[in-house]
């Protein structure tokens, strides 16, 4: 079992870190930083996480993934993304089943093989977030409901007439 634990210096450098990444906003990110998190980060979060670790009432573990402060601040078993140090992020040996009693997401099973190398990519990157508040309840809502899923990605460009 692998143990995670952060040493004092490793904790210092990761706020030091959450302070520069928790500065960024949507128009301080670059372009494609930004794209790639909404394609590809943000949609697997809303699908797979949102409805068991959110900021409008559940979160699980302690963990809320639905704002990027509460995401970089972890949860109750501690800190689970280092942005621009995938081999220290927690989040991807829980994606990857690599620790007992943590398989998520619960309800898919292991996710796609792809979609973790996105998130190993993502936080490589320096884990950019736009997302500076919580969703209220109703937005929380409105995103995780399958419907709402369903009909953003009807929008898709995929889905539309050539």
């Amino acid at each position: 079992m692998l143990n995670w634990r952060i040493s004092s210096g490793r904790r210092l450098i990761f706020w030091a870190t959450f302070v520069i990444a928790g500065s960024a906003s949507a128009e301080s990110l670059p372009p494609d930083q930004l794209e790639f998190f909404e394609a590809c980060i943000r949609p697997v979060l809303v699908e797979q996480c949102y409805r068991c670790h959110n900021s409008s009432g559940r979160a699980e573990g302690g963990l809320a993934v639905d704002q990027r402060v509460a995401l970089l601040q972890g949860g109750d078993g501690g800190v689970i993304v280092i942005p621009g140090q995938p081999a220290a992020s927690r989040l991807l040996a829980i994606l990857r089943h690599q620790i007992d009693g943590l398989k998520m997401p619960q309800q898919a099973g292991k996710l796609d093989q792809k979609v973790v190398a996105d998130f190993e990519r993502w936080i490589a990157m320096g884990a950019p977030d736009p997302r500076d508040q919580a969703p209220t309840a109703g937005e929380l809502a409105n995103a995780t409901s399958w419907d709402a899923i369903f009909q953003k990605r009807q929008q898709w460009w995929s889905f539309q007439p050539v």
